[in-house]
């Protein structure tokens, strides 16, 4: 391809995990994007870019245009429901560690099928001796969650049977003591109102195990999870009538059984309802963090959802921290989900998108930012491949899209799809379709116009600065290529009627009506040759008002003339 001004080249990855690799390049686009299926069909799990290369006059370097993706070109999506990290148990060195909160979490990750068979929670297990009793009758389940444990404290480099074996020691330990305690009378049953039982509780040598003891006993009484979720808000409305001292005591408690329960199999439906997607899951859930309107709202999402309202009230009061947390962490990572927020319409997704960051922003107040930052990058890097934008910009005129696309811009989040959003918008000027729609055009102001104001967007969207430039290099040299085809300047000359008017017309054009860079210069040179004949200089001699004009428009002509980034 030596000495060709723009070629296309393939680049080919034959599997999911392969390294890219230059395959070949062609002169033309369409016999490239031929050649791209043909490698498809030869590598079906592969993928194809077809990069557009143009080398810039000026500086003699190519810039590189991804103008079409053939196959599976999308970097592969890790399964973010495998990647547990089930570093809790690492603080797990005495049985009475195991009734602690972060290991009860490390159950929920390792034992899900158990305790969704049994509508329990792993708050209840470590209490429950019938279930233990099935458990140690069983021995798989329990073998299987230390293996599981095991494999990721081992980290690869610890002998993976010795801390199988360990954490085995402590399980059984911990099993042994959970029937001695419950014998020795450690344990309470629910038979009496909440404070009889938060007195009782007190009365006991570890009276916080002695009131989980309770609860989990009040607990066992409920076999699904909708009527566990109302049990927990009665106790908890309960508690509100309490002492401070006993209420504090009381939520303390609760706190982790509500984060268990939003955290169990199956269960977020009975707290937000039935959400017709994702945006409406993440909707809801905002809403359950948000304080509650002190008159009842038409639009309400909650206003049907007693439990999520109770829920959301407790939350509110700052009560259930655990519970809060953990939907702060459902709503990143449906963020961080493939799962679309609005299927049908990626400009109202962009927009909720900017509606869920402006009441996080509100609601978190600085806390867990980097959490926040990375869900909304990992979001707006999903929303910005070519296939969902193209399919979104199908809807407008070919000429009207790298506008309509760049309308999206103000709530990417990240380099990453903000690049990617400049490379797509480099993609679409660069088409056959496009150069044609401006090209032949019937009038070319309006389609210098056009690329005007996309140029302008460009340069003032928050978008990487190089990318920025060269993106609006691209809209100046198609602007360029308009000029010359429509003798523009010599029609508006013609028109003028004078050399002064003519001029004036073309340093006008220059500042408010064409591309930054080179169009704007070819105008501005344009006029200032009208203006070097004598003829001219002498009439405007005469018209100090028409002179003074000139020099105002000749100065912002020559300001259009060097591109500028905004910001």
């Amino acid at each position: 391809m030596t000495g060709r001004e723009t070629h296309f080249e393939l680049f080919l990855r034959k599997t999911p995990k392969s390294d890219w690799a230059l395959s070949d390049a062609y002169p033309d686009r369409q016999t490239a994007i031929e050649q791209a299926r043909e490698l498809v069909r030869k590598y079906p799990n592969g993928g194809v870019r077809v990069l557009k290369e143009n080398r810039d006059a000026d500086s003699g370097d190519y810039n590189s245009v991804v103008v079409s993706t053939v196959g599976h070109c999308d970097d592969p999506r890790p399964n973010r429901k495998r990647e547990k990290r089930l570093s809790a148990t690492a603080a797990c060195n005495s049985p009475r560690d195991l009734l602690e909160p972060a290991a009860r979490k490390t159950i929920q990750e390792v034992m899900p099928r158990f305790l969704e068979k049994n509508r329990v929670l792993p708050g209840e297990l470590v209490f429950r001796t019938d279930l233990l009793d099935q458990l140690e009758a069983n021995g798989t389940e329990i073998t299987q969650a230390i293996q599981r444990v095991a494999i990721s404290r081992s980290d690869g480099g610890d002998d993976l049977h010795a801390i199988a074996r360990q954490l085995h020691d402590l399980v059984t330990d911990g099993i042994n003591q959970v029937f001695r305690e419950s014998k020795a009378g450690r344990y309470l049953k629910w038979d009496k109102s909440l404070q009889n039982m938060v007195r009782k509780a007190r009365k006991k040598p570890d009276p916080q195990l002695a009131f989980t003891s309770a609860l989990v006993d009040r607990l066992k009484c409920e076999v699904n999870w909708k009527d566990k979720l109302a049990q927990l808000l009665i106790i908890w409305e309960e508690a509100e009538q309490l002492e401070e001292a006993d209420r504090a005591f009381c939520n303390n408690v609760l706190t982790h059984y509500f984060s268990e329960w939003i955290e169990a199999p199956n269960t977020l439906g009975f707290m937000i309802g039935k959400t017709e997607n994702a945006g409406e899951v993440v909707h809801r859930l905002i809403s359950v963090l948000e304080p509650r309107p002190e008159t009842p709202q038409p639009n309400d999402p909650l206003a049907s959802l007693p439990s999520a309202q109770t829920l959301a009230r407790a939350i509110g009061l700052g009560l259930l921290p655990s519970a809060r947390n953990r939907i702060i962490s459902l709503v990143f990572e449906e963020l961080k989900s493939a799962k679309r927020l609005q299927p049908n319409d990626l400009q109202i997704e962009f927009q909720l998108l900017k509606n869920f960051g402006d009441r996080l922003v509100k609601l978190l107040r600085g806390e867990r930012q980097a959490e926040m930052y990375e869900a909304f990058c990992i979001r707006s890097r999903t929303l910005m491949t070519i296939e969902d934008v193209q399919s979104y910009l199908e809807r407008f005129d070919i000429s009207e899209r790298p506008m309509r696309l760049l309308d999206l811009s103000t709530n990417l989040a990240g380099d990453d799809a903000r690049s990617k959003m400049v490379a797509v918008l480099r993609g679409l000027i660069s088409q056959t379709q496009f150069e044609v729609a401006i090209l032949g055009a019937k009038n070319p102001i309006m389609a210098l116009s056009t690329l005007r104001g996309t140029q302008i967007r460009l340069l003032n969207a928050k978008l990487p600065d190089q990318d920025r430039l060269h993106g609006a290099r691209d809209l100046d040299t198609l602007g360029v290529r308009v000029i010359g085809q429509s003798k523009l300047f010599r029609n508006m000359a013609k028109k003028a009627g004078t050399p002064e008017k003519a001029a004036l017309a073309l340093f006008r054009l220059a500042a408010e009506a064409l591309p930054q860079g080179q169009c704007a210069a070819l105008a501005a040179s344009a006029a200032q040759k009208i203006l070097q004949a004598d003829d001219a200089r002498a009439r405007l001699d005469g018209h100090p008002d028409m002179k003074l004009a000139l020099a105002q428009m000749a100065r912002s002509a020559q300001d259009a003339s060097e591109m500028k980034l905004a910001g």
